[in-house]
């Protein structure tokens, strides 16, 4: 009888403990579930170790369809973090935000937004609009973080007007400096070397060469090994004094290049490993359209 007795309440205080985890589990929210909280995304990656994985999309505004097809075959790899290059909506405004979380509610990992022309406009009330649309580190639009052997720098392209110049560049120079991590990211929505044939060629950061060279001195000195863009809705791939530079702008607006010259949807993998970054550019389909290696 007494054995029973021990048993019935090692039972129950089993039972009991069940309970109490299910309790904690449903009574503190997880991380899972808002795009929109940048700033505790940061802090969550830091956490992450080598090997880790991650996805990059850009230009989705106006292809809806096409974003949430994208979307899920990103998630269906199972990546550590995404990030978005820019114009995520058409329009700044609270509905087009409003549709953009919505349809992005199946990402549940950290999310870091790249700020694109078209979510901020042309006035100081779009770039009111989307930072109260996230969570921002020290509330600014642009920011870095770490992961593992890597330092990821997030750029504004729109607050100099296709210039990084004020205290954006102040603040570039010293995280670049200060930084001791093997392979350096920068990712920006405009590209500095967009293509001849590109209909934003002059329209980007090539629109003020002068200044362009400077930030890509900079970048060279400071040793960064690849620059991820978007704002052409194609894929690009070039390199200049050994800094990748790349275009990923395929993520559902409207495509300005034929197929062959990277006119298709697309979204970028890229899997980090010590000393290296292994990418692919993966189409709509699934196809594997390019293959690079980041050192």
């Amino acid at each position: 009888m007494k054995n029973f007795k021990k048993y019935f309440k090692k039972e129950k205080w089993g039972k009991s403990l069940i309970l109490l985890g299910i309790l904690l589990l449903t009574s503190f929210p997880s991380y899972a579930g808002s795009i929109k909280e940048v700033d505790r995304a940061v802090n969550q990656v830091q956490s992450i170790e080598l090997p880790f994985q991650f996805a990059v999309i850009g230009d989705s505004r106006d292809g809806m369809k096409v974003y949430t097809r994208l979307t899920e075959k990103i998630l269906e790899r199972t990546p550590q973090f995404i990030i978005h290059l820019g114009d995520m909506v058409s329009r700044p405004n609270v509905k087009e935000w409003e549709a953009f979380f919505e349809i992005s509610k199946s990402v549940q990992i950290p999310f870091f937004p790249v700020v694109g022309n078209h979510d901020v406009g042309s006035t100081r009330r779009g770039e009111e609009i989307y930072l109260k649309q996230f969570l921002l580190p020290n509330g600014k639009t642009y920011y870095d973080f770490e992961v593992g052997n890597s330092l990821f720098i997030i750029l504004d392209s729109e607050k100099g007007k296709e210039r990084i110049n004020g205290q954006q560049r102040i603040w570039l120079d010293q995280v670049l400096a200060s930084s001791s991590a093997s392979i350096k990211l920068v990712f920006i929505h405009r590209p500095l070397f967009p293509p001849i044939d590109s209909l934003k060629f002059g329209r980007a950061m090539d629109r003020n060469p002068l200044d362009r060279d400077d930030l890509h001195r900079l970048f060279l000195k400071g040793g960064v090994r690849a620059v991820i863009a978007a704002d052409d809705h194609r894929y690009h791939r070039t390199e200049k004094d050994n800094i990748l530079y790349l275009i990923s702008g395929g993520g559902g607006a409207p495509l300005y290049a034929l197929k062959e010259d990277g006119g298709y949807f697309h979204y970028i993998w890229l899997s980090v490993q010590t000393g290296k970054i292994e990418g692919k550019v993966v189409d709509l389909e699934g196809q594997i359209r390019d293959r690079f290696v980041i050192e």
